[in-house]
């Protein structure tokens, strides 16, 4: 494959794996209907709103409306969490004028970092609750504050992810012939160091005051934190920095230490770079788990890589001796 051919092939892949990430992001407006018994509500969510400023959120509702009031519930005011959603303060929402069936409500955000929840109900005159409108586990919506962050800190910090996926995509091209037998293993060496260089440069010295002026934190990767979004960039970078380590010796030429594995396990190595990267990409960008279970994930992550490594690094020591 051309050299051309192969930076073409590795453009088109970044460029894919960013636009899967933000189509597969939590973080956009969705589309979404509920039918709840006589009942059908329609909204496109707006789940977040910069510091300070007002957004209208919108729902159509189709059936049996004369005499009935269709009231948003928030704990926004009081900071009520969704497992009291039923002790949400209700409002009833205004009419769209000239367009039946859709209503609305202005919301304020306040500072960055915060968030409220919200759902929608239809009530009798008398207050009798007739239909439901929350997400399709039960919980209500959720809406978060953000700030804006800085252009030049927003180009960095595309441009270093960009740069990182690039390098990946490159480091796997040059890993199949690898795998195959006989190609040079310092090409895909090379990638993957700058992709763990420019994994880390867009993930912490850029991503820390990201996450500062969008949500008012610092990094909350683990141990610091929970938030997906820091732990799968640092699950990214720790696999990085492992496959870069292990070519070490092809990279420096045999200047600096040795190649931990054989060249056809480099290979796979190398490749896994890319599984690695697909299977964070696939994960929504935004979306949280437990704290439980993202310790649980993130450590034994932590310890399989370590572990791989010592393996490997022990392995060239060995065959170093003989």
């Amino acid at each position: 494959m051309s050299r051309t051919l192969r930076i073409s092939l590795a453009v088109f892949i970044s460029l894919a794996m960013l636009i899967i990430a933000r189509t597969n992001s939590r973080g956009q407006p969705e589309h979404l209907v509920h039918v709840d018994g006589a009942y059908r509500f329609e909204m496109v969510t707006v789940p977040k709103i910069v510091e300070s400023q007002s957004d209208t959120i919108r729902v159509t509702v189709s059936g049996p409306l004369d005499f009935r009031r269709v009231v948003f519930r928030t704990g926004q005011l009081r900071g009520l969490p969704p497992d009291q959603m039923d002790s949400y303060d209700r409002y009833q929402m205004l009419s769209v004028r000239g367009k039946p069936g859709e209503f609305f409500v202005v919301v304020t955000a306040r500072e960055r970092g915060g968030r409220f929840h919200y759902y929608f109900e239809v009530h009798t005159p008398d207050g009798l609750v007739e239909g439901r409108f929350l997400q399709a586990d039960g919980s209500p919506f959720q809406l978060r504050y953000i700030g804006k962050v800085p252009i030049a800190i927003l180009i960095g910090h595309v441009f270093f992810i960009f740069a990182t996926v690039f390098c990946i995509s490159m480091a796997t091209i040059h890993a199949i012939p690898i795998i195959r037998g006989g190609a040079e293993i310092r090409p895909m060496a090379v990638y993957l160091f700058w992709a763990a260089v420019f994994c880390f440069i867009g993930g912490y010295p850029l991503g820390i005051p990201m996450n500062y002026y969008a949500f008012n934190g610092y990094w909350e990767g683990v141990p610091f934190g929970t938030d997906a979004t820091d732990n799968k960039t640092q699950l990214l970078w720790i696999y990085l920095a492992f496959a870069s380590l292990s070519t070490l010796g092809s990279l420096s030429r045999g200047k600096v230490g040795r190649d931990s594995f054989a060249p056809r396990t480099l290979g796979w190595i190398g490749l896994g770079t890319f599984l690695v990267m697909l299977f964070i990409y696939l994960i929504p960008h935004s979306i949280q788990f437990s704290q439980r279970f993202t310790y649980a994930f993130c450590y034994t992550w932590i310890a399989l890589v370590a572990a791989l490594y010592l393996a490997g690094w022990r392995r060239s020591r060995s065959v170093a001796r003989v």
